[in-house]
């Protein structure tokens, strides 16, 4: 493979951000659109009934929409990470080799923090 130079790396570094901004902006609608379907937030308690076999429906929703909340809420906090290491100048840079992530790996999988060999060593 060709050796790339670093303003081609910075251009490609910046759509990279363009396309984590755009995705944390989507996901913080997402989250606002779910709060906003149920005022009170989708709270960690399940709503407990004197029969919840009565209730199990209602129960099944609840549960549902908060794995859809923390899967969500997951995502925005990679979003967040992946915009710091750009800002202090970490992103891209393998955290178990500290060699530099193949630019193609990035934009396919923007908030990846290992080298391909190394996520492969690690199976995590």
């Amino acid at each position: 493979m060709a050796e790339m130079t670093s303003a081609t790396r910075e251009r490609d570094l910046a759509e990279i951000r363009a396309q984590v901004e755009s995705e944390r902006d989507r996901l913080a609608q997402e989250l606002a659109r779910l709060r906003g379907e149920n005022p009170g937030g989708i709270g960690k308690q399940a709503p407990f009934h004197e029969h919840p076999t009565e209730h199990a429906g209602e129960m099944e929703e609840h549960e549902r929409l908060l794995a859809i909340r923390e899967n969500l809420e997951e995502m925005f906090a990679q979003c967040e990470e992946a915009l710091g290491r750009l800002d202090r100048g970490e992103y891209g840079i393998c955290r178990s080799c500290g060699k530099e992530i193949d630019i193609e790996r990035l934009k396919a999988l923007p908030y990846a923090t290992r080298c391909i060999p190394c996520k492969e060593a690690r199976r995590d």
